[in-house]
């Protein structure tokens, strides 16, 4: 059954972590999303980030009951028209949006069947390789971790792959959008503000997220490899959001497919 919770977390602070921002001044390029190393790897994209975020063209483009017809579908990306963040964690589908009063709803882990993205980035994992973080790693770090450990499981890490990381940390800095790129756009022109949260203090995080290299503005955001959303578990309740920024700690662990 759908669920809704309504939840709203204020907690002031800083810290310097992995940062992914909002959508890119460059033209978007051309990517080849199928690993040569499985065609089960293959990852697909459902509209770009700079039309997307930049050039306004936020009309629906794939509706998420059909993305999780297929098994073990994992996904990151937004809603139709900018008025939500999307996460889907083996054909789980968990909306975020902002209320009118400043809080977020969030559904699932049914899908609503009126949902559709206007961003989507989707792939299919049944299988998966499992690697425990020994030290704290954030930014450029945590980038290069990933994609280390991929290139050690056998993964071409020039392609597109999902990742996973699990566990329990302290840093996660998460926004929801709400009708606009938050980055691109300066919120204090607008009527409607994101939902942001700054957390720090310790809670379970379960966090998808693709790794694609030489991908602005297409699938990620400027400055980055990565795009990521997490689900953050407080008090039994959920919270999802795009990350903004996160430290990962010792003895999470980090997931990546298996073939």
């Amino acid at each position: 059954m759908n669920k809704t919770f309504y939840f709203h977390l204020i907690i002031p602070a800083m810290f310097l972590v992995l940062s992914f921002g909002c959508g890119s001044p460059r033209d978007g390029i051309a990517l080849n999303l199928a690993p040569t190393s499985s065609d089960d790897l293959a990852v697909e994209q459902f509209g770009a980030m700079r039309e997307v975020m930049r050039e306004g063209k936020t009309e629906a483009r794939v509706r998420l009951v059909d993305v999780v017809a297929t098994p073990h579908a994992y996904a990151v990306g937004a809603l139709e028209g900018l008025t939500g963040e999307v996460m889907i964690v083996d054909g789980e589908v968990w909306v975020s949006r902002v209320e009118t009063n400043g809080a977020i709803s969030v559904t699932g882990p049914d899908p609503v069947e009126e949902d559709s993205a206007t961003l989507l980035t989707v792939g299919h994992v049944s299988k998966w390789h499992s690697t425990t973080i020994e030290t704290a790693v954030a930014g450029t770090e945590l980038e290069s971790l990933i994609r280390q450990i991929a290139s050690a499981k056998g993964l071409d890490t020039e392609r597109p792959f999902p990742f996973r990381i699990e566990g329990q940390l302290t840093n996660i800095d998460l926004h929801v959008i709400n009708g606009y790129c938050p980055i691109a756009t300066d919120p204090a022109t607008e009527e409607k503000k994101p939902w942001r949260n700054n957390n720090r203090v310790t809670v379970s995080v379960n966090i998808v997220g693709f790794f694609a290299h030489n991908a602005v503005a297409v699938m990620t955001h400027h400055g980055t490899s990565v795009h990521a959303h997490a689900i953050v578990t407080v008090d039994d309740k959920k919270v999802m959001g795009h990350i903004d920024k996160v430290t990962v700690e010792p003895g999470m662990t980090l997931f990546v497919p298996e073939f």
